[in-house]
C-alpha cells in the first residue's frame, strides 16, 4: 500500500494537513536543499548528493529507483543517489520542506494540496500515467456498475475517497447518503471475512493479497476508476520550486537516470524483482514478482512519453480534488513543470531507448500458480 493525502474525513484531515505542511515550514529557515548550484557536478568534481525519499516501503512499487541505483545509472550521471524508504511514520512532505530530502515520490493529488497550505513543491514527472486503485468485490455481489453499490458497505482509504465520491456523483449520487463507509486498513482481512461488500485495493499489492487469501470458488472482480474517468494521478516525482530552481541540471541528469532504471525493469522485470529483494530480502518473492509485474502496466504503453504529465492529465486530477472538497481553492498549472523532464529525456546524453513501450508485453503470470 502506498501512504496517502488525506485522512477518513476529507475536511478534519485536510486542516491537519495543513497544520503539519505550517509545522514544517519552522524548520525552513535552518534548512535547505543542495546548495551545489553547478551544472555540471561539484566544483572538485565529486558526484553531486541527491537524497530520494520513498512514499512507502522498500518494494516493487519503487523497482525502477534501485534500478538507477544498482545499474549504475545515477553513477553515469555523476550522482550520489541515497534511497530512504517511506513508511507509516515517515512524512515525505515534511522531509522535502526541512531539507532532508531533495526528491520524493508523492501522489500528484499531494503535490495540490501541500501547495494550497503553502509550500512550494512541484511536480517534475509523472511516473505512473495511470492509477492502480481499485474496489473490489466478490462475482455473486450482482453489481453491473456504479449504481448498484448504493447501500452496500464500502471500505476506503482517506486519500482515495475522492475517486470513488467522484463516481457516486457522475450518477447523481452521494457516497456519504448512498453507501455505508468503512474505514478500511492496510489489508484485506475485512474483506476477506464477509464485512465489506467492496474494499479498496491497489492492483499491485492488496488485490494481490486478496487473491492469495480467497478460499472460496468466488471470482474477484474489480472496478477501475481509469475507465470511469474519476482516477487522479499517483505516484509522481516531486520536489521543492526552490531547489528545482537552483539544481535544473542535477533534476535532468535523476531524471535521464530513472528513466533508464524504469527502462530497465520493464525489459528485465526479474532483474529488478533481484534488485528489490536484495534491498528488502524478507519481502516474499512471489508478491513482488506480481507487484513488478502490476507496477510496469502503470508506465507502459506511455501515451504521452515517460514521466510526462500533460495538461489534460493535471486537469483531471485538479478538478476532482477541488469539486470533492480535498482542496478549497482551484488549482494552478504551476503545481507541475515538465521542462526538466522535456530536457532529460530529449538529450544526447539519453542512450537510446523507447520512452513510449509500445511493444511492452506484461508477464504472464497465475495468481492460483503464483501464490499456491
Amino acid at each position: 500500500m502506498t501512504n496517502c493525502w488525506e485522512g477518513p474525513t476529507l475536511r478534519s484531515s485536510r486542516i491537519k494537513f495543513v497544520a503539519l505542511i505550517f509545522g514544517a515550514f519552522g524548520l525552513l529557515a535552518a534548512a535547505c536543499g543542495s546548495s551545489d548550484d553547478s551544472d555540471s557536478g561539484s566544483s572538485d568534481g565529486a558526484p553531486d548528493k541527491v537524497k530520494l525519499t520513498l512514499q512507502w516501503v522498500t518494494q516493487a512499487q519503487f523497482a525502477g529507483y534501485h534500478a538507477a541505483l544498482d545499474q549504475g545509472f545515477y553513477a553515469d550521471e555523476n550522482l550520489d543517489v541515497t534511497i530512504q524508504p517511506g513508511g507509516p511514520d515517515i512524512n515525505p512532505i515534511q522531509l522535502l520542506i526541512s531539507g532532508d530530502s531533495d526528491i520524493v515520490i508523492q501522489p500528484f493529488g499531494v503535490v495540490l494540496t501541500s501547495r494550497e497550505a503553502g509550500a512550494d513543491v512541484v511536480s517534475m514527472g509523472q511516473v505512473f500515467e495511470r492509477g492502480a486503485y481499485r474496489l473490489v468485490y466478490f462475482d455473486d455481489l450482482d453489481i453491473g456498475g456504479v449504481p448498484d453499490w448504493a447501500g452496500k458497505t464500502i471500505g476506503l482509504w482517506g486519500g482515495f475517497e475522492p475517486k470513488v465520491s467522484a463516481a457516486f456523483g457522475k450518477f447523481g449520487m452521494n457516497v456519504d447518503a448512498d453507501a455505508n463507509i468503512f474505514s478500511q486498513g492496510w489489508d484485506m482481512v475485512a474483506f476477506l471475512d464477509g464485512q465489506l461488500d467492496l474494499a479498496s485495493a491497489m492492483t499491485y499489492n492488496e488485490y494481490a493479497q486478496a487473491l492469495a487469501g480467497n478460499e472460496s470458488d468466488r471470482e474477484i472482480l474489480m472496478w477501475d476508476p481509469n475507465e470511469e474517468g474519476t482516477a487522479t494521478l499517483e505516484d509522481s516525482l516531486v520536489t521543492t520550486e526552490s531547489w528545482l530552481a537552483e539544481n535544473p541540471d542535477i533534476a535532468e541528469r535523476f531524471i535521464r537516470a530513472t528513466a533508464r532504471g524504469w527502462i530497465h525493469c520493464r525489459d528485465n522485470p526479474e532483474s529488478c524483482i533481484d534488485i528489490v529483494l536484495a534491498n528488502g530480502p524478507a519481502l516474499p518473492r512471489d508478491f513482488q514478482t506480481w507487484q513488478m509485474n502490476e507496477v510496469n502496466k502503470l508506465l507502459w504503453p506511455s501515451t504521452n512519453g515517460l514521466f510526462n504529465l500533460t495538461d489534460g492529465m493535471y486537469q483531471e486530477t485538479a478538478d476532482i480534488l477541488y469539486n470533492y472538497g480535498v482542496i478549497e481553492n482551484t488549482a494552478s498549472k504551476d503545481s507541475f513543470d515538465m521542462s526538466h523532464r522535456d530536457r532529460a529525456l530529449r538529450s544526447e546524453k539519453m542512450p537510446e531507448g523507447d520512452l513510449y513501450g509500445n511493444n511492452f508485453k506484461p508477464m504472464d503470470l497465475d495468481p492460483r500458480e503464483l501464490f499456491g
